[in-house]
């Protein structure tokens, strides 16, 4: 009998317990903050690569926070290099329930960029909602005199590499430059030292490029390419690398033909003194060299300006261009409407199933192991049961002169040491600086 009266206490007992676990399950469910915000962006089509582009020039915006208490709706334009401006703030749900947060916004005639939210609850956390790439069929029309589509880029505003399979779906197309098709653009991968030509989503020719020194850094985003200049003049800035030369004086205006001027037979404005320009050498490839310029071979230039003008038809002919690589007079064409040219610092990256760690060579500290399990775990590895001296061993062996390349079935299959290799950056990483023949002095 007493076993009995205990069973019939304890089993009421049990139903209450397992009730009140049920109840405080869905209470936390319930939780502010316990869903991850939503933004959606209406009304809109897919675009090219994976830019949505909003079929209205009134785009809608909506975050689904269930709790917030407040919702930061956040703009940054494709071109402002970091930069972002903030279209508007919510105090409160504009719906009596679910949680969502709605406005209008009407985009610009460029509007192109990426758009996301910041969510703040009662308890003072925050969190973000994923950034979606998004434009407008005015900006991209033909008739609005803007960039086309595809000329914006896969990577533009993005932190990845233009060949990362997140962006190419694990294939890039490669073609050879078609004449009359503007659809062109630039990107720049810093730590691999590599400028690629596009067009209309295909690889048309990839340079081995020389970057900013770490006290002279090559900016990191995008910028616009507005004029290509043969035999410039060279201004010296007012800056303390040049006051620390004895030959030129800050102003002074350097012509073509000047011993003294570092920037060759071609430069390309980037906006804010960034160039791309004449490498002093060979061995400039693969090196931190400049301050803050992208540097090419003279050949390498003459080839990616020449498929520029054939792309955008510029006013411009062929005489002329030859006339100005044999002599010292000035030539400019402008580019309008300007050329993109993307320029971004990963150091793990994914492309075609096959994985390339390259050196941290600003000290931006990219190269970490969590960052690796994360970049590993994205392309379908296991990266929680890799080992931490192995990943750790891996990103060594991604050296000042070279990367460290294997595939994603050998890390899966335990390979990962035993089967990568380490590679030369550029022709030039591993090979003797020659002495002499230097072409120029550089900034």
């Amino acid at each position: 009998m007493i076993i009995t009266g205990h069973r019939r206490i304890v089993a009421p007992l049990a139903a209450t317990l397992l009730a009140l676990s049920v109840t405080a399950c869905q209470r936390a469910e319930k939780a502010p903050g316990s869903q991850e915000p939503q933004l959606e962006a209406a009304p809109l089509e897919q675009g090219a690569g994976p830019w949505k582009v909003a079929t209205s020039d009134t785009i809608s915006l909506t975050v689904t926070a269930p709790g917030a208490d407040k919702v930061r709706f956040i703009y940054r334009p494709v071109v402002a290099a970091g930069r972002h401006v903030v279209l508007k703030t919510l105090a409160a749900p504009t719906a009596p329930t679910g949680g969502k947060f709605s406005i209008e916004v009407r985009a610009t005639p460029d509007f192109a960029g990426h758009v996301w939210a910041e969510i703040t609850y009662p308890d003072q956390t925050t969190k973000q909602t994923e950034a979606i790439p998004l434009t407008t069929a005015t900006a991209i029309s033909p008739q609005s005199g803007n960039i086309p589509l595809d000329s914006i880029g896969r990577s533009a505003g993005t932190d990845e590499s233009e060949r990362s399979d997140k962006l190419t779906g694990g294939r890039i197309e490669r073609a050879p430059l078609s004449e009359g098709d503007p659809r062109v653009w630039i990107t720049v991968n810093v730590p691999a030292f590599r400028l690629t030509l596009w067009q209309a989503g295909k690889e048309v020719k990839t340079y081995q490029i020389g970057v900013g020194r770490k006290n002279f850094p090559i900016v990191i985003g995008e910028r616009k390419a507005t004029q290509i200049i043969w035999n410039p003049e060279w201004v010296p800035p007012d800056s303390s690398w040049v006051e620390a030369r004895e030959d030129v004086e800050p102003g002074e205006r350097i012509e073509p033909d000047d011993p003294r001027n570092p920037l060759g037979k071609i430069k390309i404005p980037l906006g804010q003194g960034y160039l791309i320009h004449q490498a002093a050498k060979p061995s400039d490839l693969g090196r931190l060299v400049s301050h803050g310029c992208v540097r090419m071979l003279t050949d390498d230039l003459f080839n990616l300006t020449e498929k520029i003008v054939a792309a955008r038809r510029l006013p411009i002919t062929k005489e002329q261009i030859e006339h100005a690589k044999a002599s010292a007079d000035r030539l400019a064409v402008k580019l309008d409407p300007p050329l993109w040219v993307d320029i971004n610092y990963d150091t793990q990256v994914v492309e075609g199933g096959i994985l390339h760690l390259y050196p941290d060579v600003y000290g931006r500290h990219t190269n970490t192991v969590d960052n690796l399990r994360a970049e590993l775990q994205a392309s379908g590895v296991n990266a929680a049961g890799l080992d931490e001296n192995t990943l750790k061993q891996m990103l060594d062996r991604a050296t000042r002169d070279e990367e460290f390349v294997v595939s994603i079935s050998d890390i899966k299959a335990g390979r990962a040491l035993t089967a990568g290799q380490q590679s030369p950056l550029t022709d030039y990483s591993v090979k003797k600086k020659p002495s002499g023949n230097g072409l120029r002095r550089s900034p």
